[in-house]
């Protein structure tokens, strides 16, 4: 008999923050990697994104963006569903249902709300999107029954909401409508480090190496990019552990041979900063290439992404229904005055 794949969800914030090599590696790669080995659906969160955004094209422009890095990257319509949350109504109608199964206690509990109280002066500044947000992605996770969920650490409160949510329901009925799923938190995805060599990589600290921009934004990123302080010269034997521009090339430069010799080289004094980093911008415009010509054809053939959308919003709608039918019959709502 053949095996059946787990189920993954897995949400997609339509931030509007250009892609850099720390989001690429540190979440995206993996996630992405997630439909050779599961059944996954993967969904653009823009119904979540109302809570800070309200502004049209911006939100366009948002959406968008993310859609496109993602098909760029190499998300395969072919082995997995892909669509936007706004096209599965099902996300905001059990989003309805389960607010009835959760307490106000516990949702001013959650991180995004304090977090944000603690940000500005007071309750009245936070809207009910914001702080409805973890009920709404219980919603989301919920309705696909999956087995786990990729997240960060800052988000497993989130799916434990859900799955405290999913209890409550599955008592009061008495019935196992909803499994429990798991957060899934990789512990080998590390935080990298940005190019100041001290925070982590973050747009808004302008210390990042991009993957779309223009080339020539993304060399002068690489140049500017912190080494070894306390190496003033090329033939000063310099430090290869810890130094961002070597932690950029072991995950960046697919020609091991020479990242081997470079780091020898260094440690010996026997190569300049700028051979290190030229190399290291030769080895991005390789890895990158093909995911940046593709998002170019993709921005020329709209047409295409639409395609994929809105045949991955048929095929999530169906499994969306299923639960919402189910959760409908459980509760009552599904009764002798809309059968046949």
């Amino acid at each position: 008999m053949k095996e059946t794949k787990k189920r993954i969800l897995s949400g997609i914030t339509p931030s509007g923050n250009a892609l850099h090599i720390g989001n690429y590696f540190g979440a995206v790669k993996p996630q992405i990697e997630l439909q050779n080995t599961h059944q996954t659906y993967y969904f653009v969160a823009d119904l979540h994104a109302l809570t800070t955004i309200h502004d049209r094209e911006e939100l366009e422009r948002n959406i968008t963006g993310v859609v496109l890095d993602y098909l760029a990257l190499g998300l395969d319509s072919e082995k997995c569903v892909f669509f936007r949350q706004s096209t599965v109504p099902a996300h905001s109608q059990l989003a309805i249902v389960l607010a009835n199964y959760i307490s106000f206690g516990q949702m001013q509990r959650m991180h995004a709300f304090k977090d944000k109280l603690q940000k500005d002066t007071g309750v009245e500044s936070i809207n009910m999107g914001l702080f409805n947000y973890p009920l709404l992605m219980a919603a989301d996770i919920l309705l696909y029954k999956p087995f786990g969920v990729p997240v960060g650490d800052d988000q497993r409160q989130h799916v434990e909401l859900a799955r405290d949510i999913a209890e409550k329901f599955n008592k009061t009925y008495d019935q196992e409508v909803f499994p429990l799923p798991e957060p899934l938190i990789s512990e080998t995805v590390g935080r990298i480090v940005g190019t100041d060599g001290k925070r982590k990589m973050s747009k808004s600290l302008n210390n990042i190496i991009g993957i779309f921009e223009d080339e020539t934004v993304i060399k002068k990123q690489i140049m500017d990019c912190f080494t070894d302080p306390n190496r003033q010269r090329a033939t000063d034997p310099g430090k290869v552990e810890g130094n961002p521009i070597f932690i950029y090339h072991d995950l960046i430069n697919d020609n091991h041979k020479e990242v081997a010799e470079l780091k020898a080289r260094y440690l010996q004094g026997k190569v300049g900063d700028v051979e290190v980093k030229e190399k290291l911008f030769l080895a991005h415009q390789r890895l990158f290439a093909s995911a940046r010509t593709r998002r170019q054809e993709l921005v020329q053939n709209l047409t295409v992404v639409k395609k994929i959308l809105a045949e991955g919003a048929e095929q999530a709608c169906r499994l969306a229904k299923q639960t919402l039918a189910e959760v409908y019959q459980v509760i009552g709502e599904d009764n002798q005055l809309n059968k046949n």
